[in-house]
């Protein structure tokens, strides 16, 4: 049953990755529209990568309670946790990637926006108010 879950969890970070490394290069290529066709298909990986990782979980707490611990995992079982910690290395490393680029591109925008209709704009983060001083002055 691990051996199934471990490879099963591994499929889907090949995918979350897959699916990073085009948003990498839709992003620099400013291709939105297929950045947000992607949307949902990772929030069902991530869904089932969540699934799986709460199930290896309960199936090696399960094992520790009745095993000695040099006996929980066997040699296969021990090699594809390390491919899942390597993948999910890889996956940090590459979505960390992506999500600079997104947050450099949403705030590129975003002061965009508020320079040419001096509204402010929030994108979720909370940042100190910055007063607005204008460069015109009236003359009476």
């Amino acid at each position: 049953m691990l051996k199934q879950t471990l490879n099963s969890i591994n499929e889907t970070l090949d995918k979350l990755n897959e699916i990073t490394l085009k948003d990498i290069k839709d992003i620099k290529q400013a291709n939105h529209e297929a950045l947000f066709e992607r949307n949902s298909q990772k929030e069902e990986l991530i869904k089932q990568f969540n699934i799986l990782k709460s199930e290896i979980d309960t199936i090696l707490v399960n094992r520790n309670q009745t095993m000695p611990i040099e006996e929980i995992l066997n040699e296969e079982e021990s090699k594809l946790l390390d491919t899942f910690k390597e993948k999910l290395n890889i996956f940090y490393e590459n979505h960390k990637k992506f999500s600079k680029m997104a947050l450099l591109v949403a705030n590129f925008y975003n002061n965009l926006l508020q320079k040419v209709t001096n509204a402010e704009v929030d994108i979720g983060y909370k940042v100190s108010p910055k007063k607005s001083y204008s460069t015109f002055s009236l003359k009476g």
